[in-house]
């Protein structure tokens, strides 16, 4: 039996191991990506695991579905790490006990509803066997529509740096997909805070905070990948302990700003002389507390008027129709925590319809009976739901 409160109470490490390698020796389950260590932190991968097409097929000759998959609910979800990323054990805790009942409440409102993607199974296929082997490699995890769940994790060992939320699969959809997002069968809005880490400085500081605190470093208003590239850098320079320890940010280019790399820093710095003592201090963790705070705020709000609201770190993705309920239950927590409004942006998603695919719809009385694809996820869900 496991004695960490990380690990499963019922198994072993070595029980596990032992599983997953009878799993893989009869064929059931195969590695998608291997295990390697960055000493420097950057690029280090766990190992993943994907199950065989012969343990798809038999799952589904057994009427088993992904709607039928779920984390247990004795899985720890508030996690601290150390320096080095690796999990601590603690004790008995009146912050965490008080964070872990609140996380509860959160994930049984995610878990009251369900999150999908408005693709087609083909167009799905597509984007995985996109991203595989590429960087963005982990983001195929985006499409494990059984992880529906947020866990915390706070770093350095510090109750006070970090407390974001990950786990459920929307987090770690590529943005460019976040639009198709579906709950309960309905299109979606995503409603973001504004340069958050940016304003919560401005506040902290008294000053006002800007309509887009980025627009100083734009040498075109309105150009979208610059404003990201501004928006990331800034961030990092703020997570950094040292300034010349950013390494290049993906997707910078000189072709963009004009500026080599070591340039492009300075200019990012210079540009915010209120905040320069802040640059290279690591201040990003203390203010990724303040932001994951925000987001429990936010969706403790929904939870209570029985809405589903998915958190992105500093953005939330629900009902289309809840935009402006959103984007005031966000104005109420910066401001619980600020004293001023906090702006916010809108993404509108594409809707319902799903596009592209080679497959032909037909009038087939069976394919109504018996959807398939995102549908057929909701409808399984609807029925287990009705079940319980």
């Amino acid at each position: 039996m496991s004695t960490s409160r990380y690990g499963a109470s019922f198994i072993s490490a070595r029980t596990f191991i032992d599983a997953m390698n009878a799993l893989q020796g009869a064929g059931l389950v195969e590695q998608s990506t291997a295990y390697w260590h960055d000493p420097a932190g950057n690029s280090s991968r766990t190992a993943r695991y994907v199950p065989t097409p012969g343990l798809l097929m038999g799952l589904v000759q057994t009427g088993t579905n992904v709607v039928d998959l779920r984390r247990h609910q004795s899985a720890e979800g508030i996690r601290l790490k150390d320096n080095d990323k690796a999990l601590v054990e603690y004790g008995d805790n009146a912050f965490a006990t008080g964070a872990r009942d609140r996380l509860r409440i959160i994930n049984d409102m995610l878990t009251n509803h369900w999150a999908d993607l408005a693709l087609s199974d083909e167009q799905l296929a597509e984007e995985m066997a996109h991203l595989r082997g590429t960087r963005d490699e982990e983001a195929t995890q985006s499409f494990d529509f059984a992880a529906r769940t947020v866990y915390r994790v706070f770093n350095n060992s510090d109750w006070q740096q970090g407390g974001r939320f990950y786990g459920a699969w929307w987090i770690s959809c590529p943005s460019r997909l976040r639009q198709h997002i579906l709950i309960d069968g309905k299109r979606t809005v995503e409603v973001d805070y504004s340069g958050l880490h940016a304003a919560m400085l401005y506040a902290e500081a008294d000053l006002d905070v800007p309509n887009d605190p980025y627009a100083r470093c734009l040498s075109r208003a309105g150009d979208k990948a610059e404003r990201k590239l501004v928006k990331r850098t800034f961030n990092a320079l703020l997570n950094a302990d040292k300034v010349s320890r950013v390494s290049e940010i993906e997707g910078y280019t000189s072709d963009l700003t004009g500026r080599d790399w070591p340039e492009f820093k300075q200019y990012i710095v210079a540009q915010y002389p209120e905040f320069s003592h802040h640059f290279g201090s690591g201040v990003g963790l203390r203010l990724q507390r303040k932001d994951s705070d925000l987001a429990e705020a936010v969706m403790l709000q929904f939870a209570a008027m029985g809405y589903a609201c998915l958190p992105v770190h500093d953005s939330f993705i629900v009902h289309h129709g809840l935009e402006h309920d959103l984007a005031n239950a966000m104005n109420r927590a910066f401001h619980a925590e600020f004293g001023i409004d906090g702006k916010v942006g809108v993404e509108v998603g594409v809707g319902e319809t799903v596009e592209g695919s080679s497959t032909p719809i037909g009038l087939n009385i069976n394919d109504l009976l018996h959807p398939t694809g995102h549908e057929g996820r909701l409808s399984k869900f609807w029925s287990n739901k009705g079940d319980r």
